[in-house]
């Protein structure tokens, strides 16, 4: 699977509070409230494989990748499922189509949408319904074409400059204005000395985070001309390292949240690279995680996890949200009343997310 990688219950509203103060061998776990799980798309027994997931800006909806179903699954900001269609691939040669399988997605505040898939060496651009309006084809316009190069994971920036990561036999990061204009090379992966690209995410001002599996640093942050300005994270067992790191989001604050689809946590990172926090740890209780794929969120109001083996969607309401009225009404646990009253402890729901390495 590394290889190839490398190669190439409907919506239930929960009030579980889980609050933890103490540290650990791997770190603190940060404070949160799972505020919904999704376990079933509109129309469907369930979730299959969940590749990746975007926020629309205006509309505050989240768009679900499920690969396992060649589906695109859409849950309204209340939480609940609105819609639901089939990603097809159609043969340039013979117009034939078949099912997709959906990879990254990311969505303009014009409301187009960019969307990659495992078995296209294009990206697709949706209108909202789901149907094809256009292609880009960044591969062809820069000369980096092979049977198995394709783009993968996807990131917009403010200013309209849409970002791909491309695997395959050639590796690196292309980017194109959506408004026109040719595309470009941004990261060549063999001169940056960067071994895998297994994620990718685009902040507003243009950074690029740059997730690599196999070599260090982990995580890799770049400026909008290209230059690496960070880089944090080895891939021992120390807390803030990463075994296999799938999906990043830049926070609105100016931190980083980053999926280990191995160790069973989501976690968190200062605006430098220092290791803060993390949420999850392996099992099936709401809060923990089983094989974390794809991140969406504010990070620092509202954090949106996809499990690719857990096959579900579970939202995280983060400290940024927990104004004293609200905290108080929730009646938080393991911690600090808004009043400064020690709560009564309950069992964590969250676990150590070591797991294999």
């Amino acid at each position: 699977m590394l290889s190839l990688i490398c190669g190439s219950i409907s919506s239930v509203l929960l009030c579980a509070v889980v609050i933890f103060a103490a540290d650990s061998a791997w770190g603190q776990t940060s404070p949160w409230f799972v505020k919904s799980i999704h376990y079933e798309p509109l129309g469907a027994a369930g979730f299959r494989s969940i590749t990746g997931m975007a926020t629309d800006p205006l509309s505050g909806e989240t768009y679900i990748l499920d690969a396992g179903r060649h589906a695109v699954d859409v849950i309204d900001s209340a939480g609940f499922p609105r819609y639901s269609f089939k990603h097809w691939i159609t043969d340039k040669k013979d117009g034939q189509r078949s099912a997709g399988e959906p990879n990254s997605i990311v969505i303009a505040e014009s409301g187009e949408i960019f969307l990659t898939d495992f078995f296209s060496s294009r990206i697709d651009v949706l209108n909202i319904r789901g149907e094809v309006i256009d292609q880009i084809d960044m591969l062809a316009e820069v000369g980096w074409q092979g049977p198995s190069v394709r783009p993968e994971k996807l990131g917009l920036d403010a200013g309209g400059w849409l970002y791909a990561s491309i695997g395959g036999g050639r590796s690196g990061v292309l980017r194109h204005r959506i408004d026109g204009g040719p595309t470009e090379v941004f990261i060549d992966a063999s001169a940056e000395k960067i071994e895998c690209i297994t994620g990718m995410a685009v902040a507003a001002d243009g950074r690029v985070g740059i997730l690599d599996y196999r070599g260090t640093p982990a995580v890799r942050i770049y400026d909008p001309s290209g230059k690496q300005v960070l880089g944090f994270a080895g891939h021992e067992v120390a807390p803030g390292d990463l075994s296999f790191p799938v999906s990043m989001i830049f926070a609105a604050d100016g931190t980083f949240w980053i999926a280990d689809g191995l160790r069973q946590a989501v976690k968190h990172y200062s605006s430098d690279g220092k290791f803060l926090e993390y949420i999850g740890g392996f099992g099936w209780a709401p809060g923990n995680l089983r094989y974390p794929s794809a991140l969406t969120g504010d990070g620092v109001a509202h954090l949106t996890v996809g499990e690719r083996v857990g096959r579900r969607v579970q939202e995280y309401v983060l400290p940024g949200a927990l104004a004293a009225a609200e905290a108080t009404s929730l009646s938080p646990v393991n911690g600090m009343a808004s009043d400064g009253t020690e709560q009564t402890a309950a069992p964590a729901v969250a676990s150590d997310p070591e797991t294999e390495r």
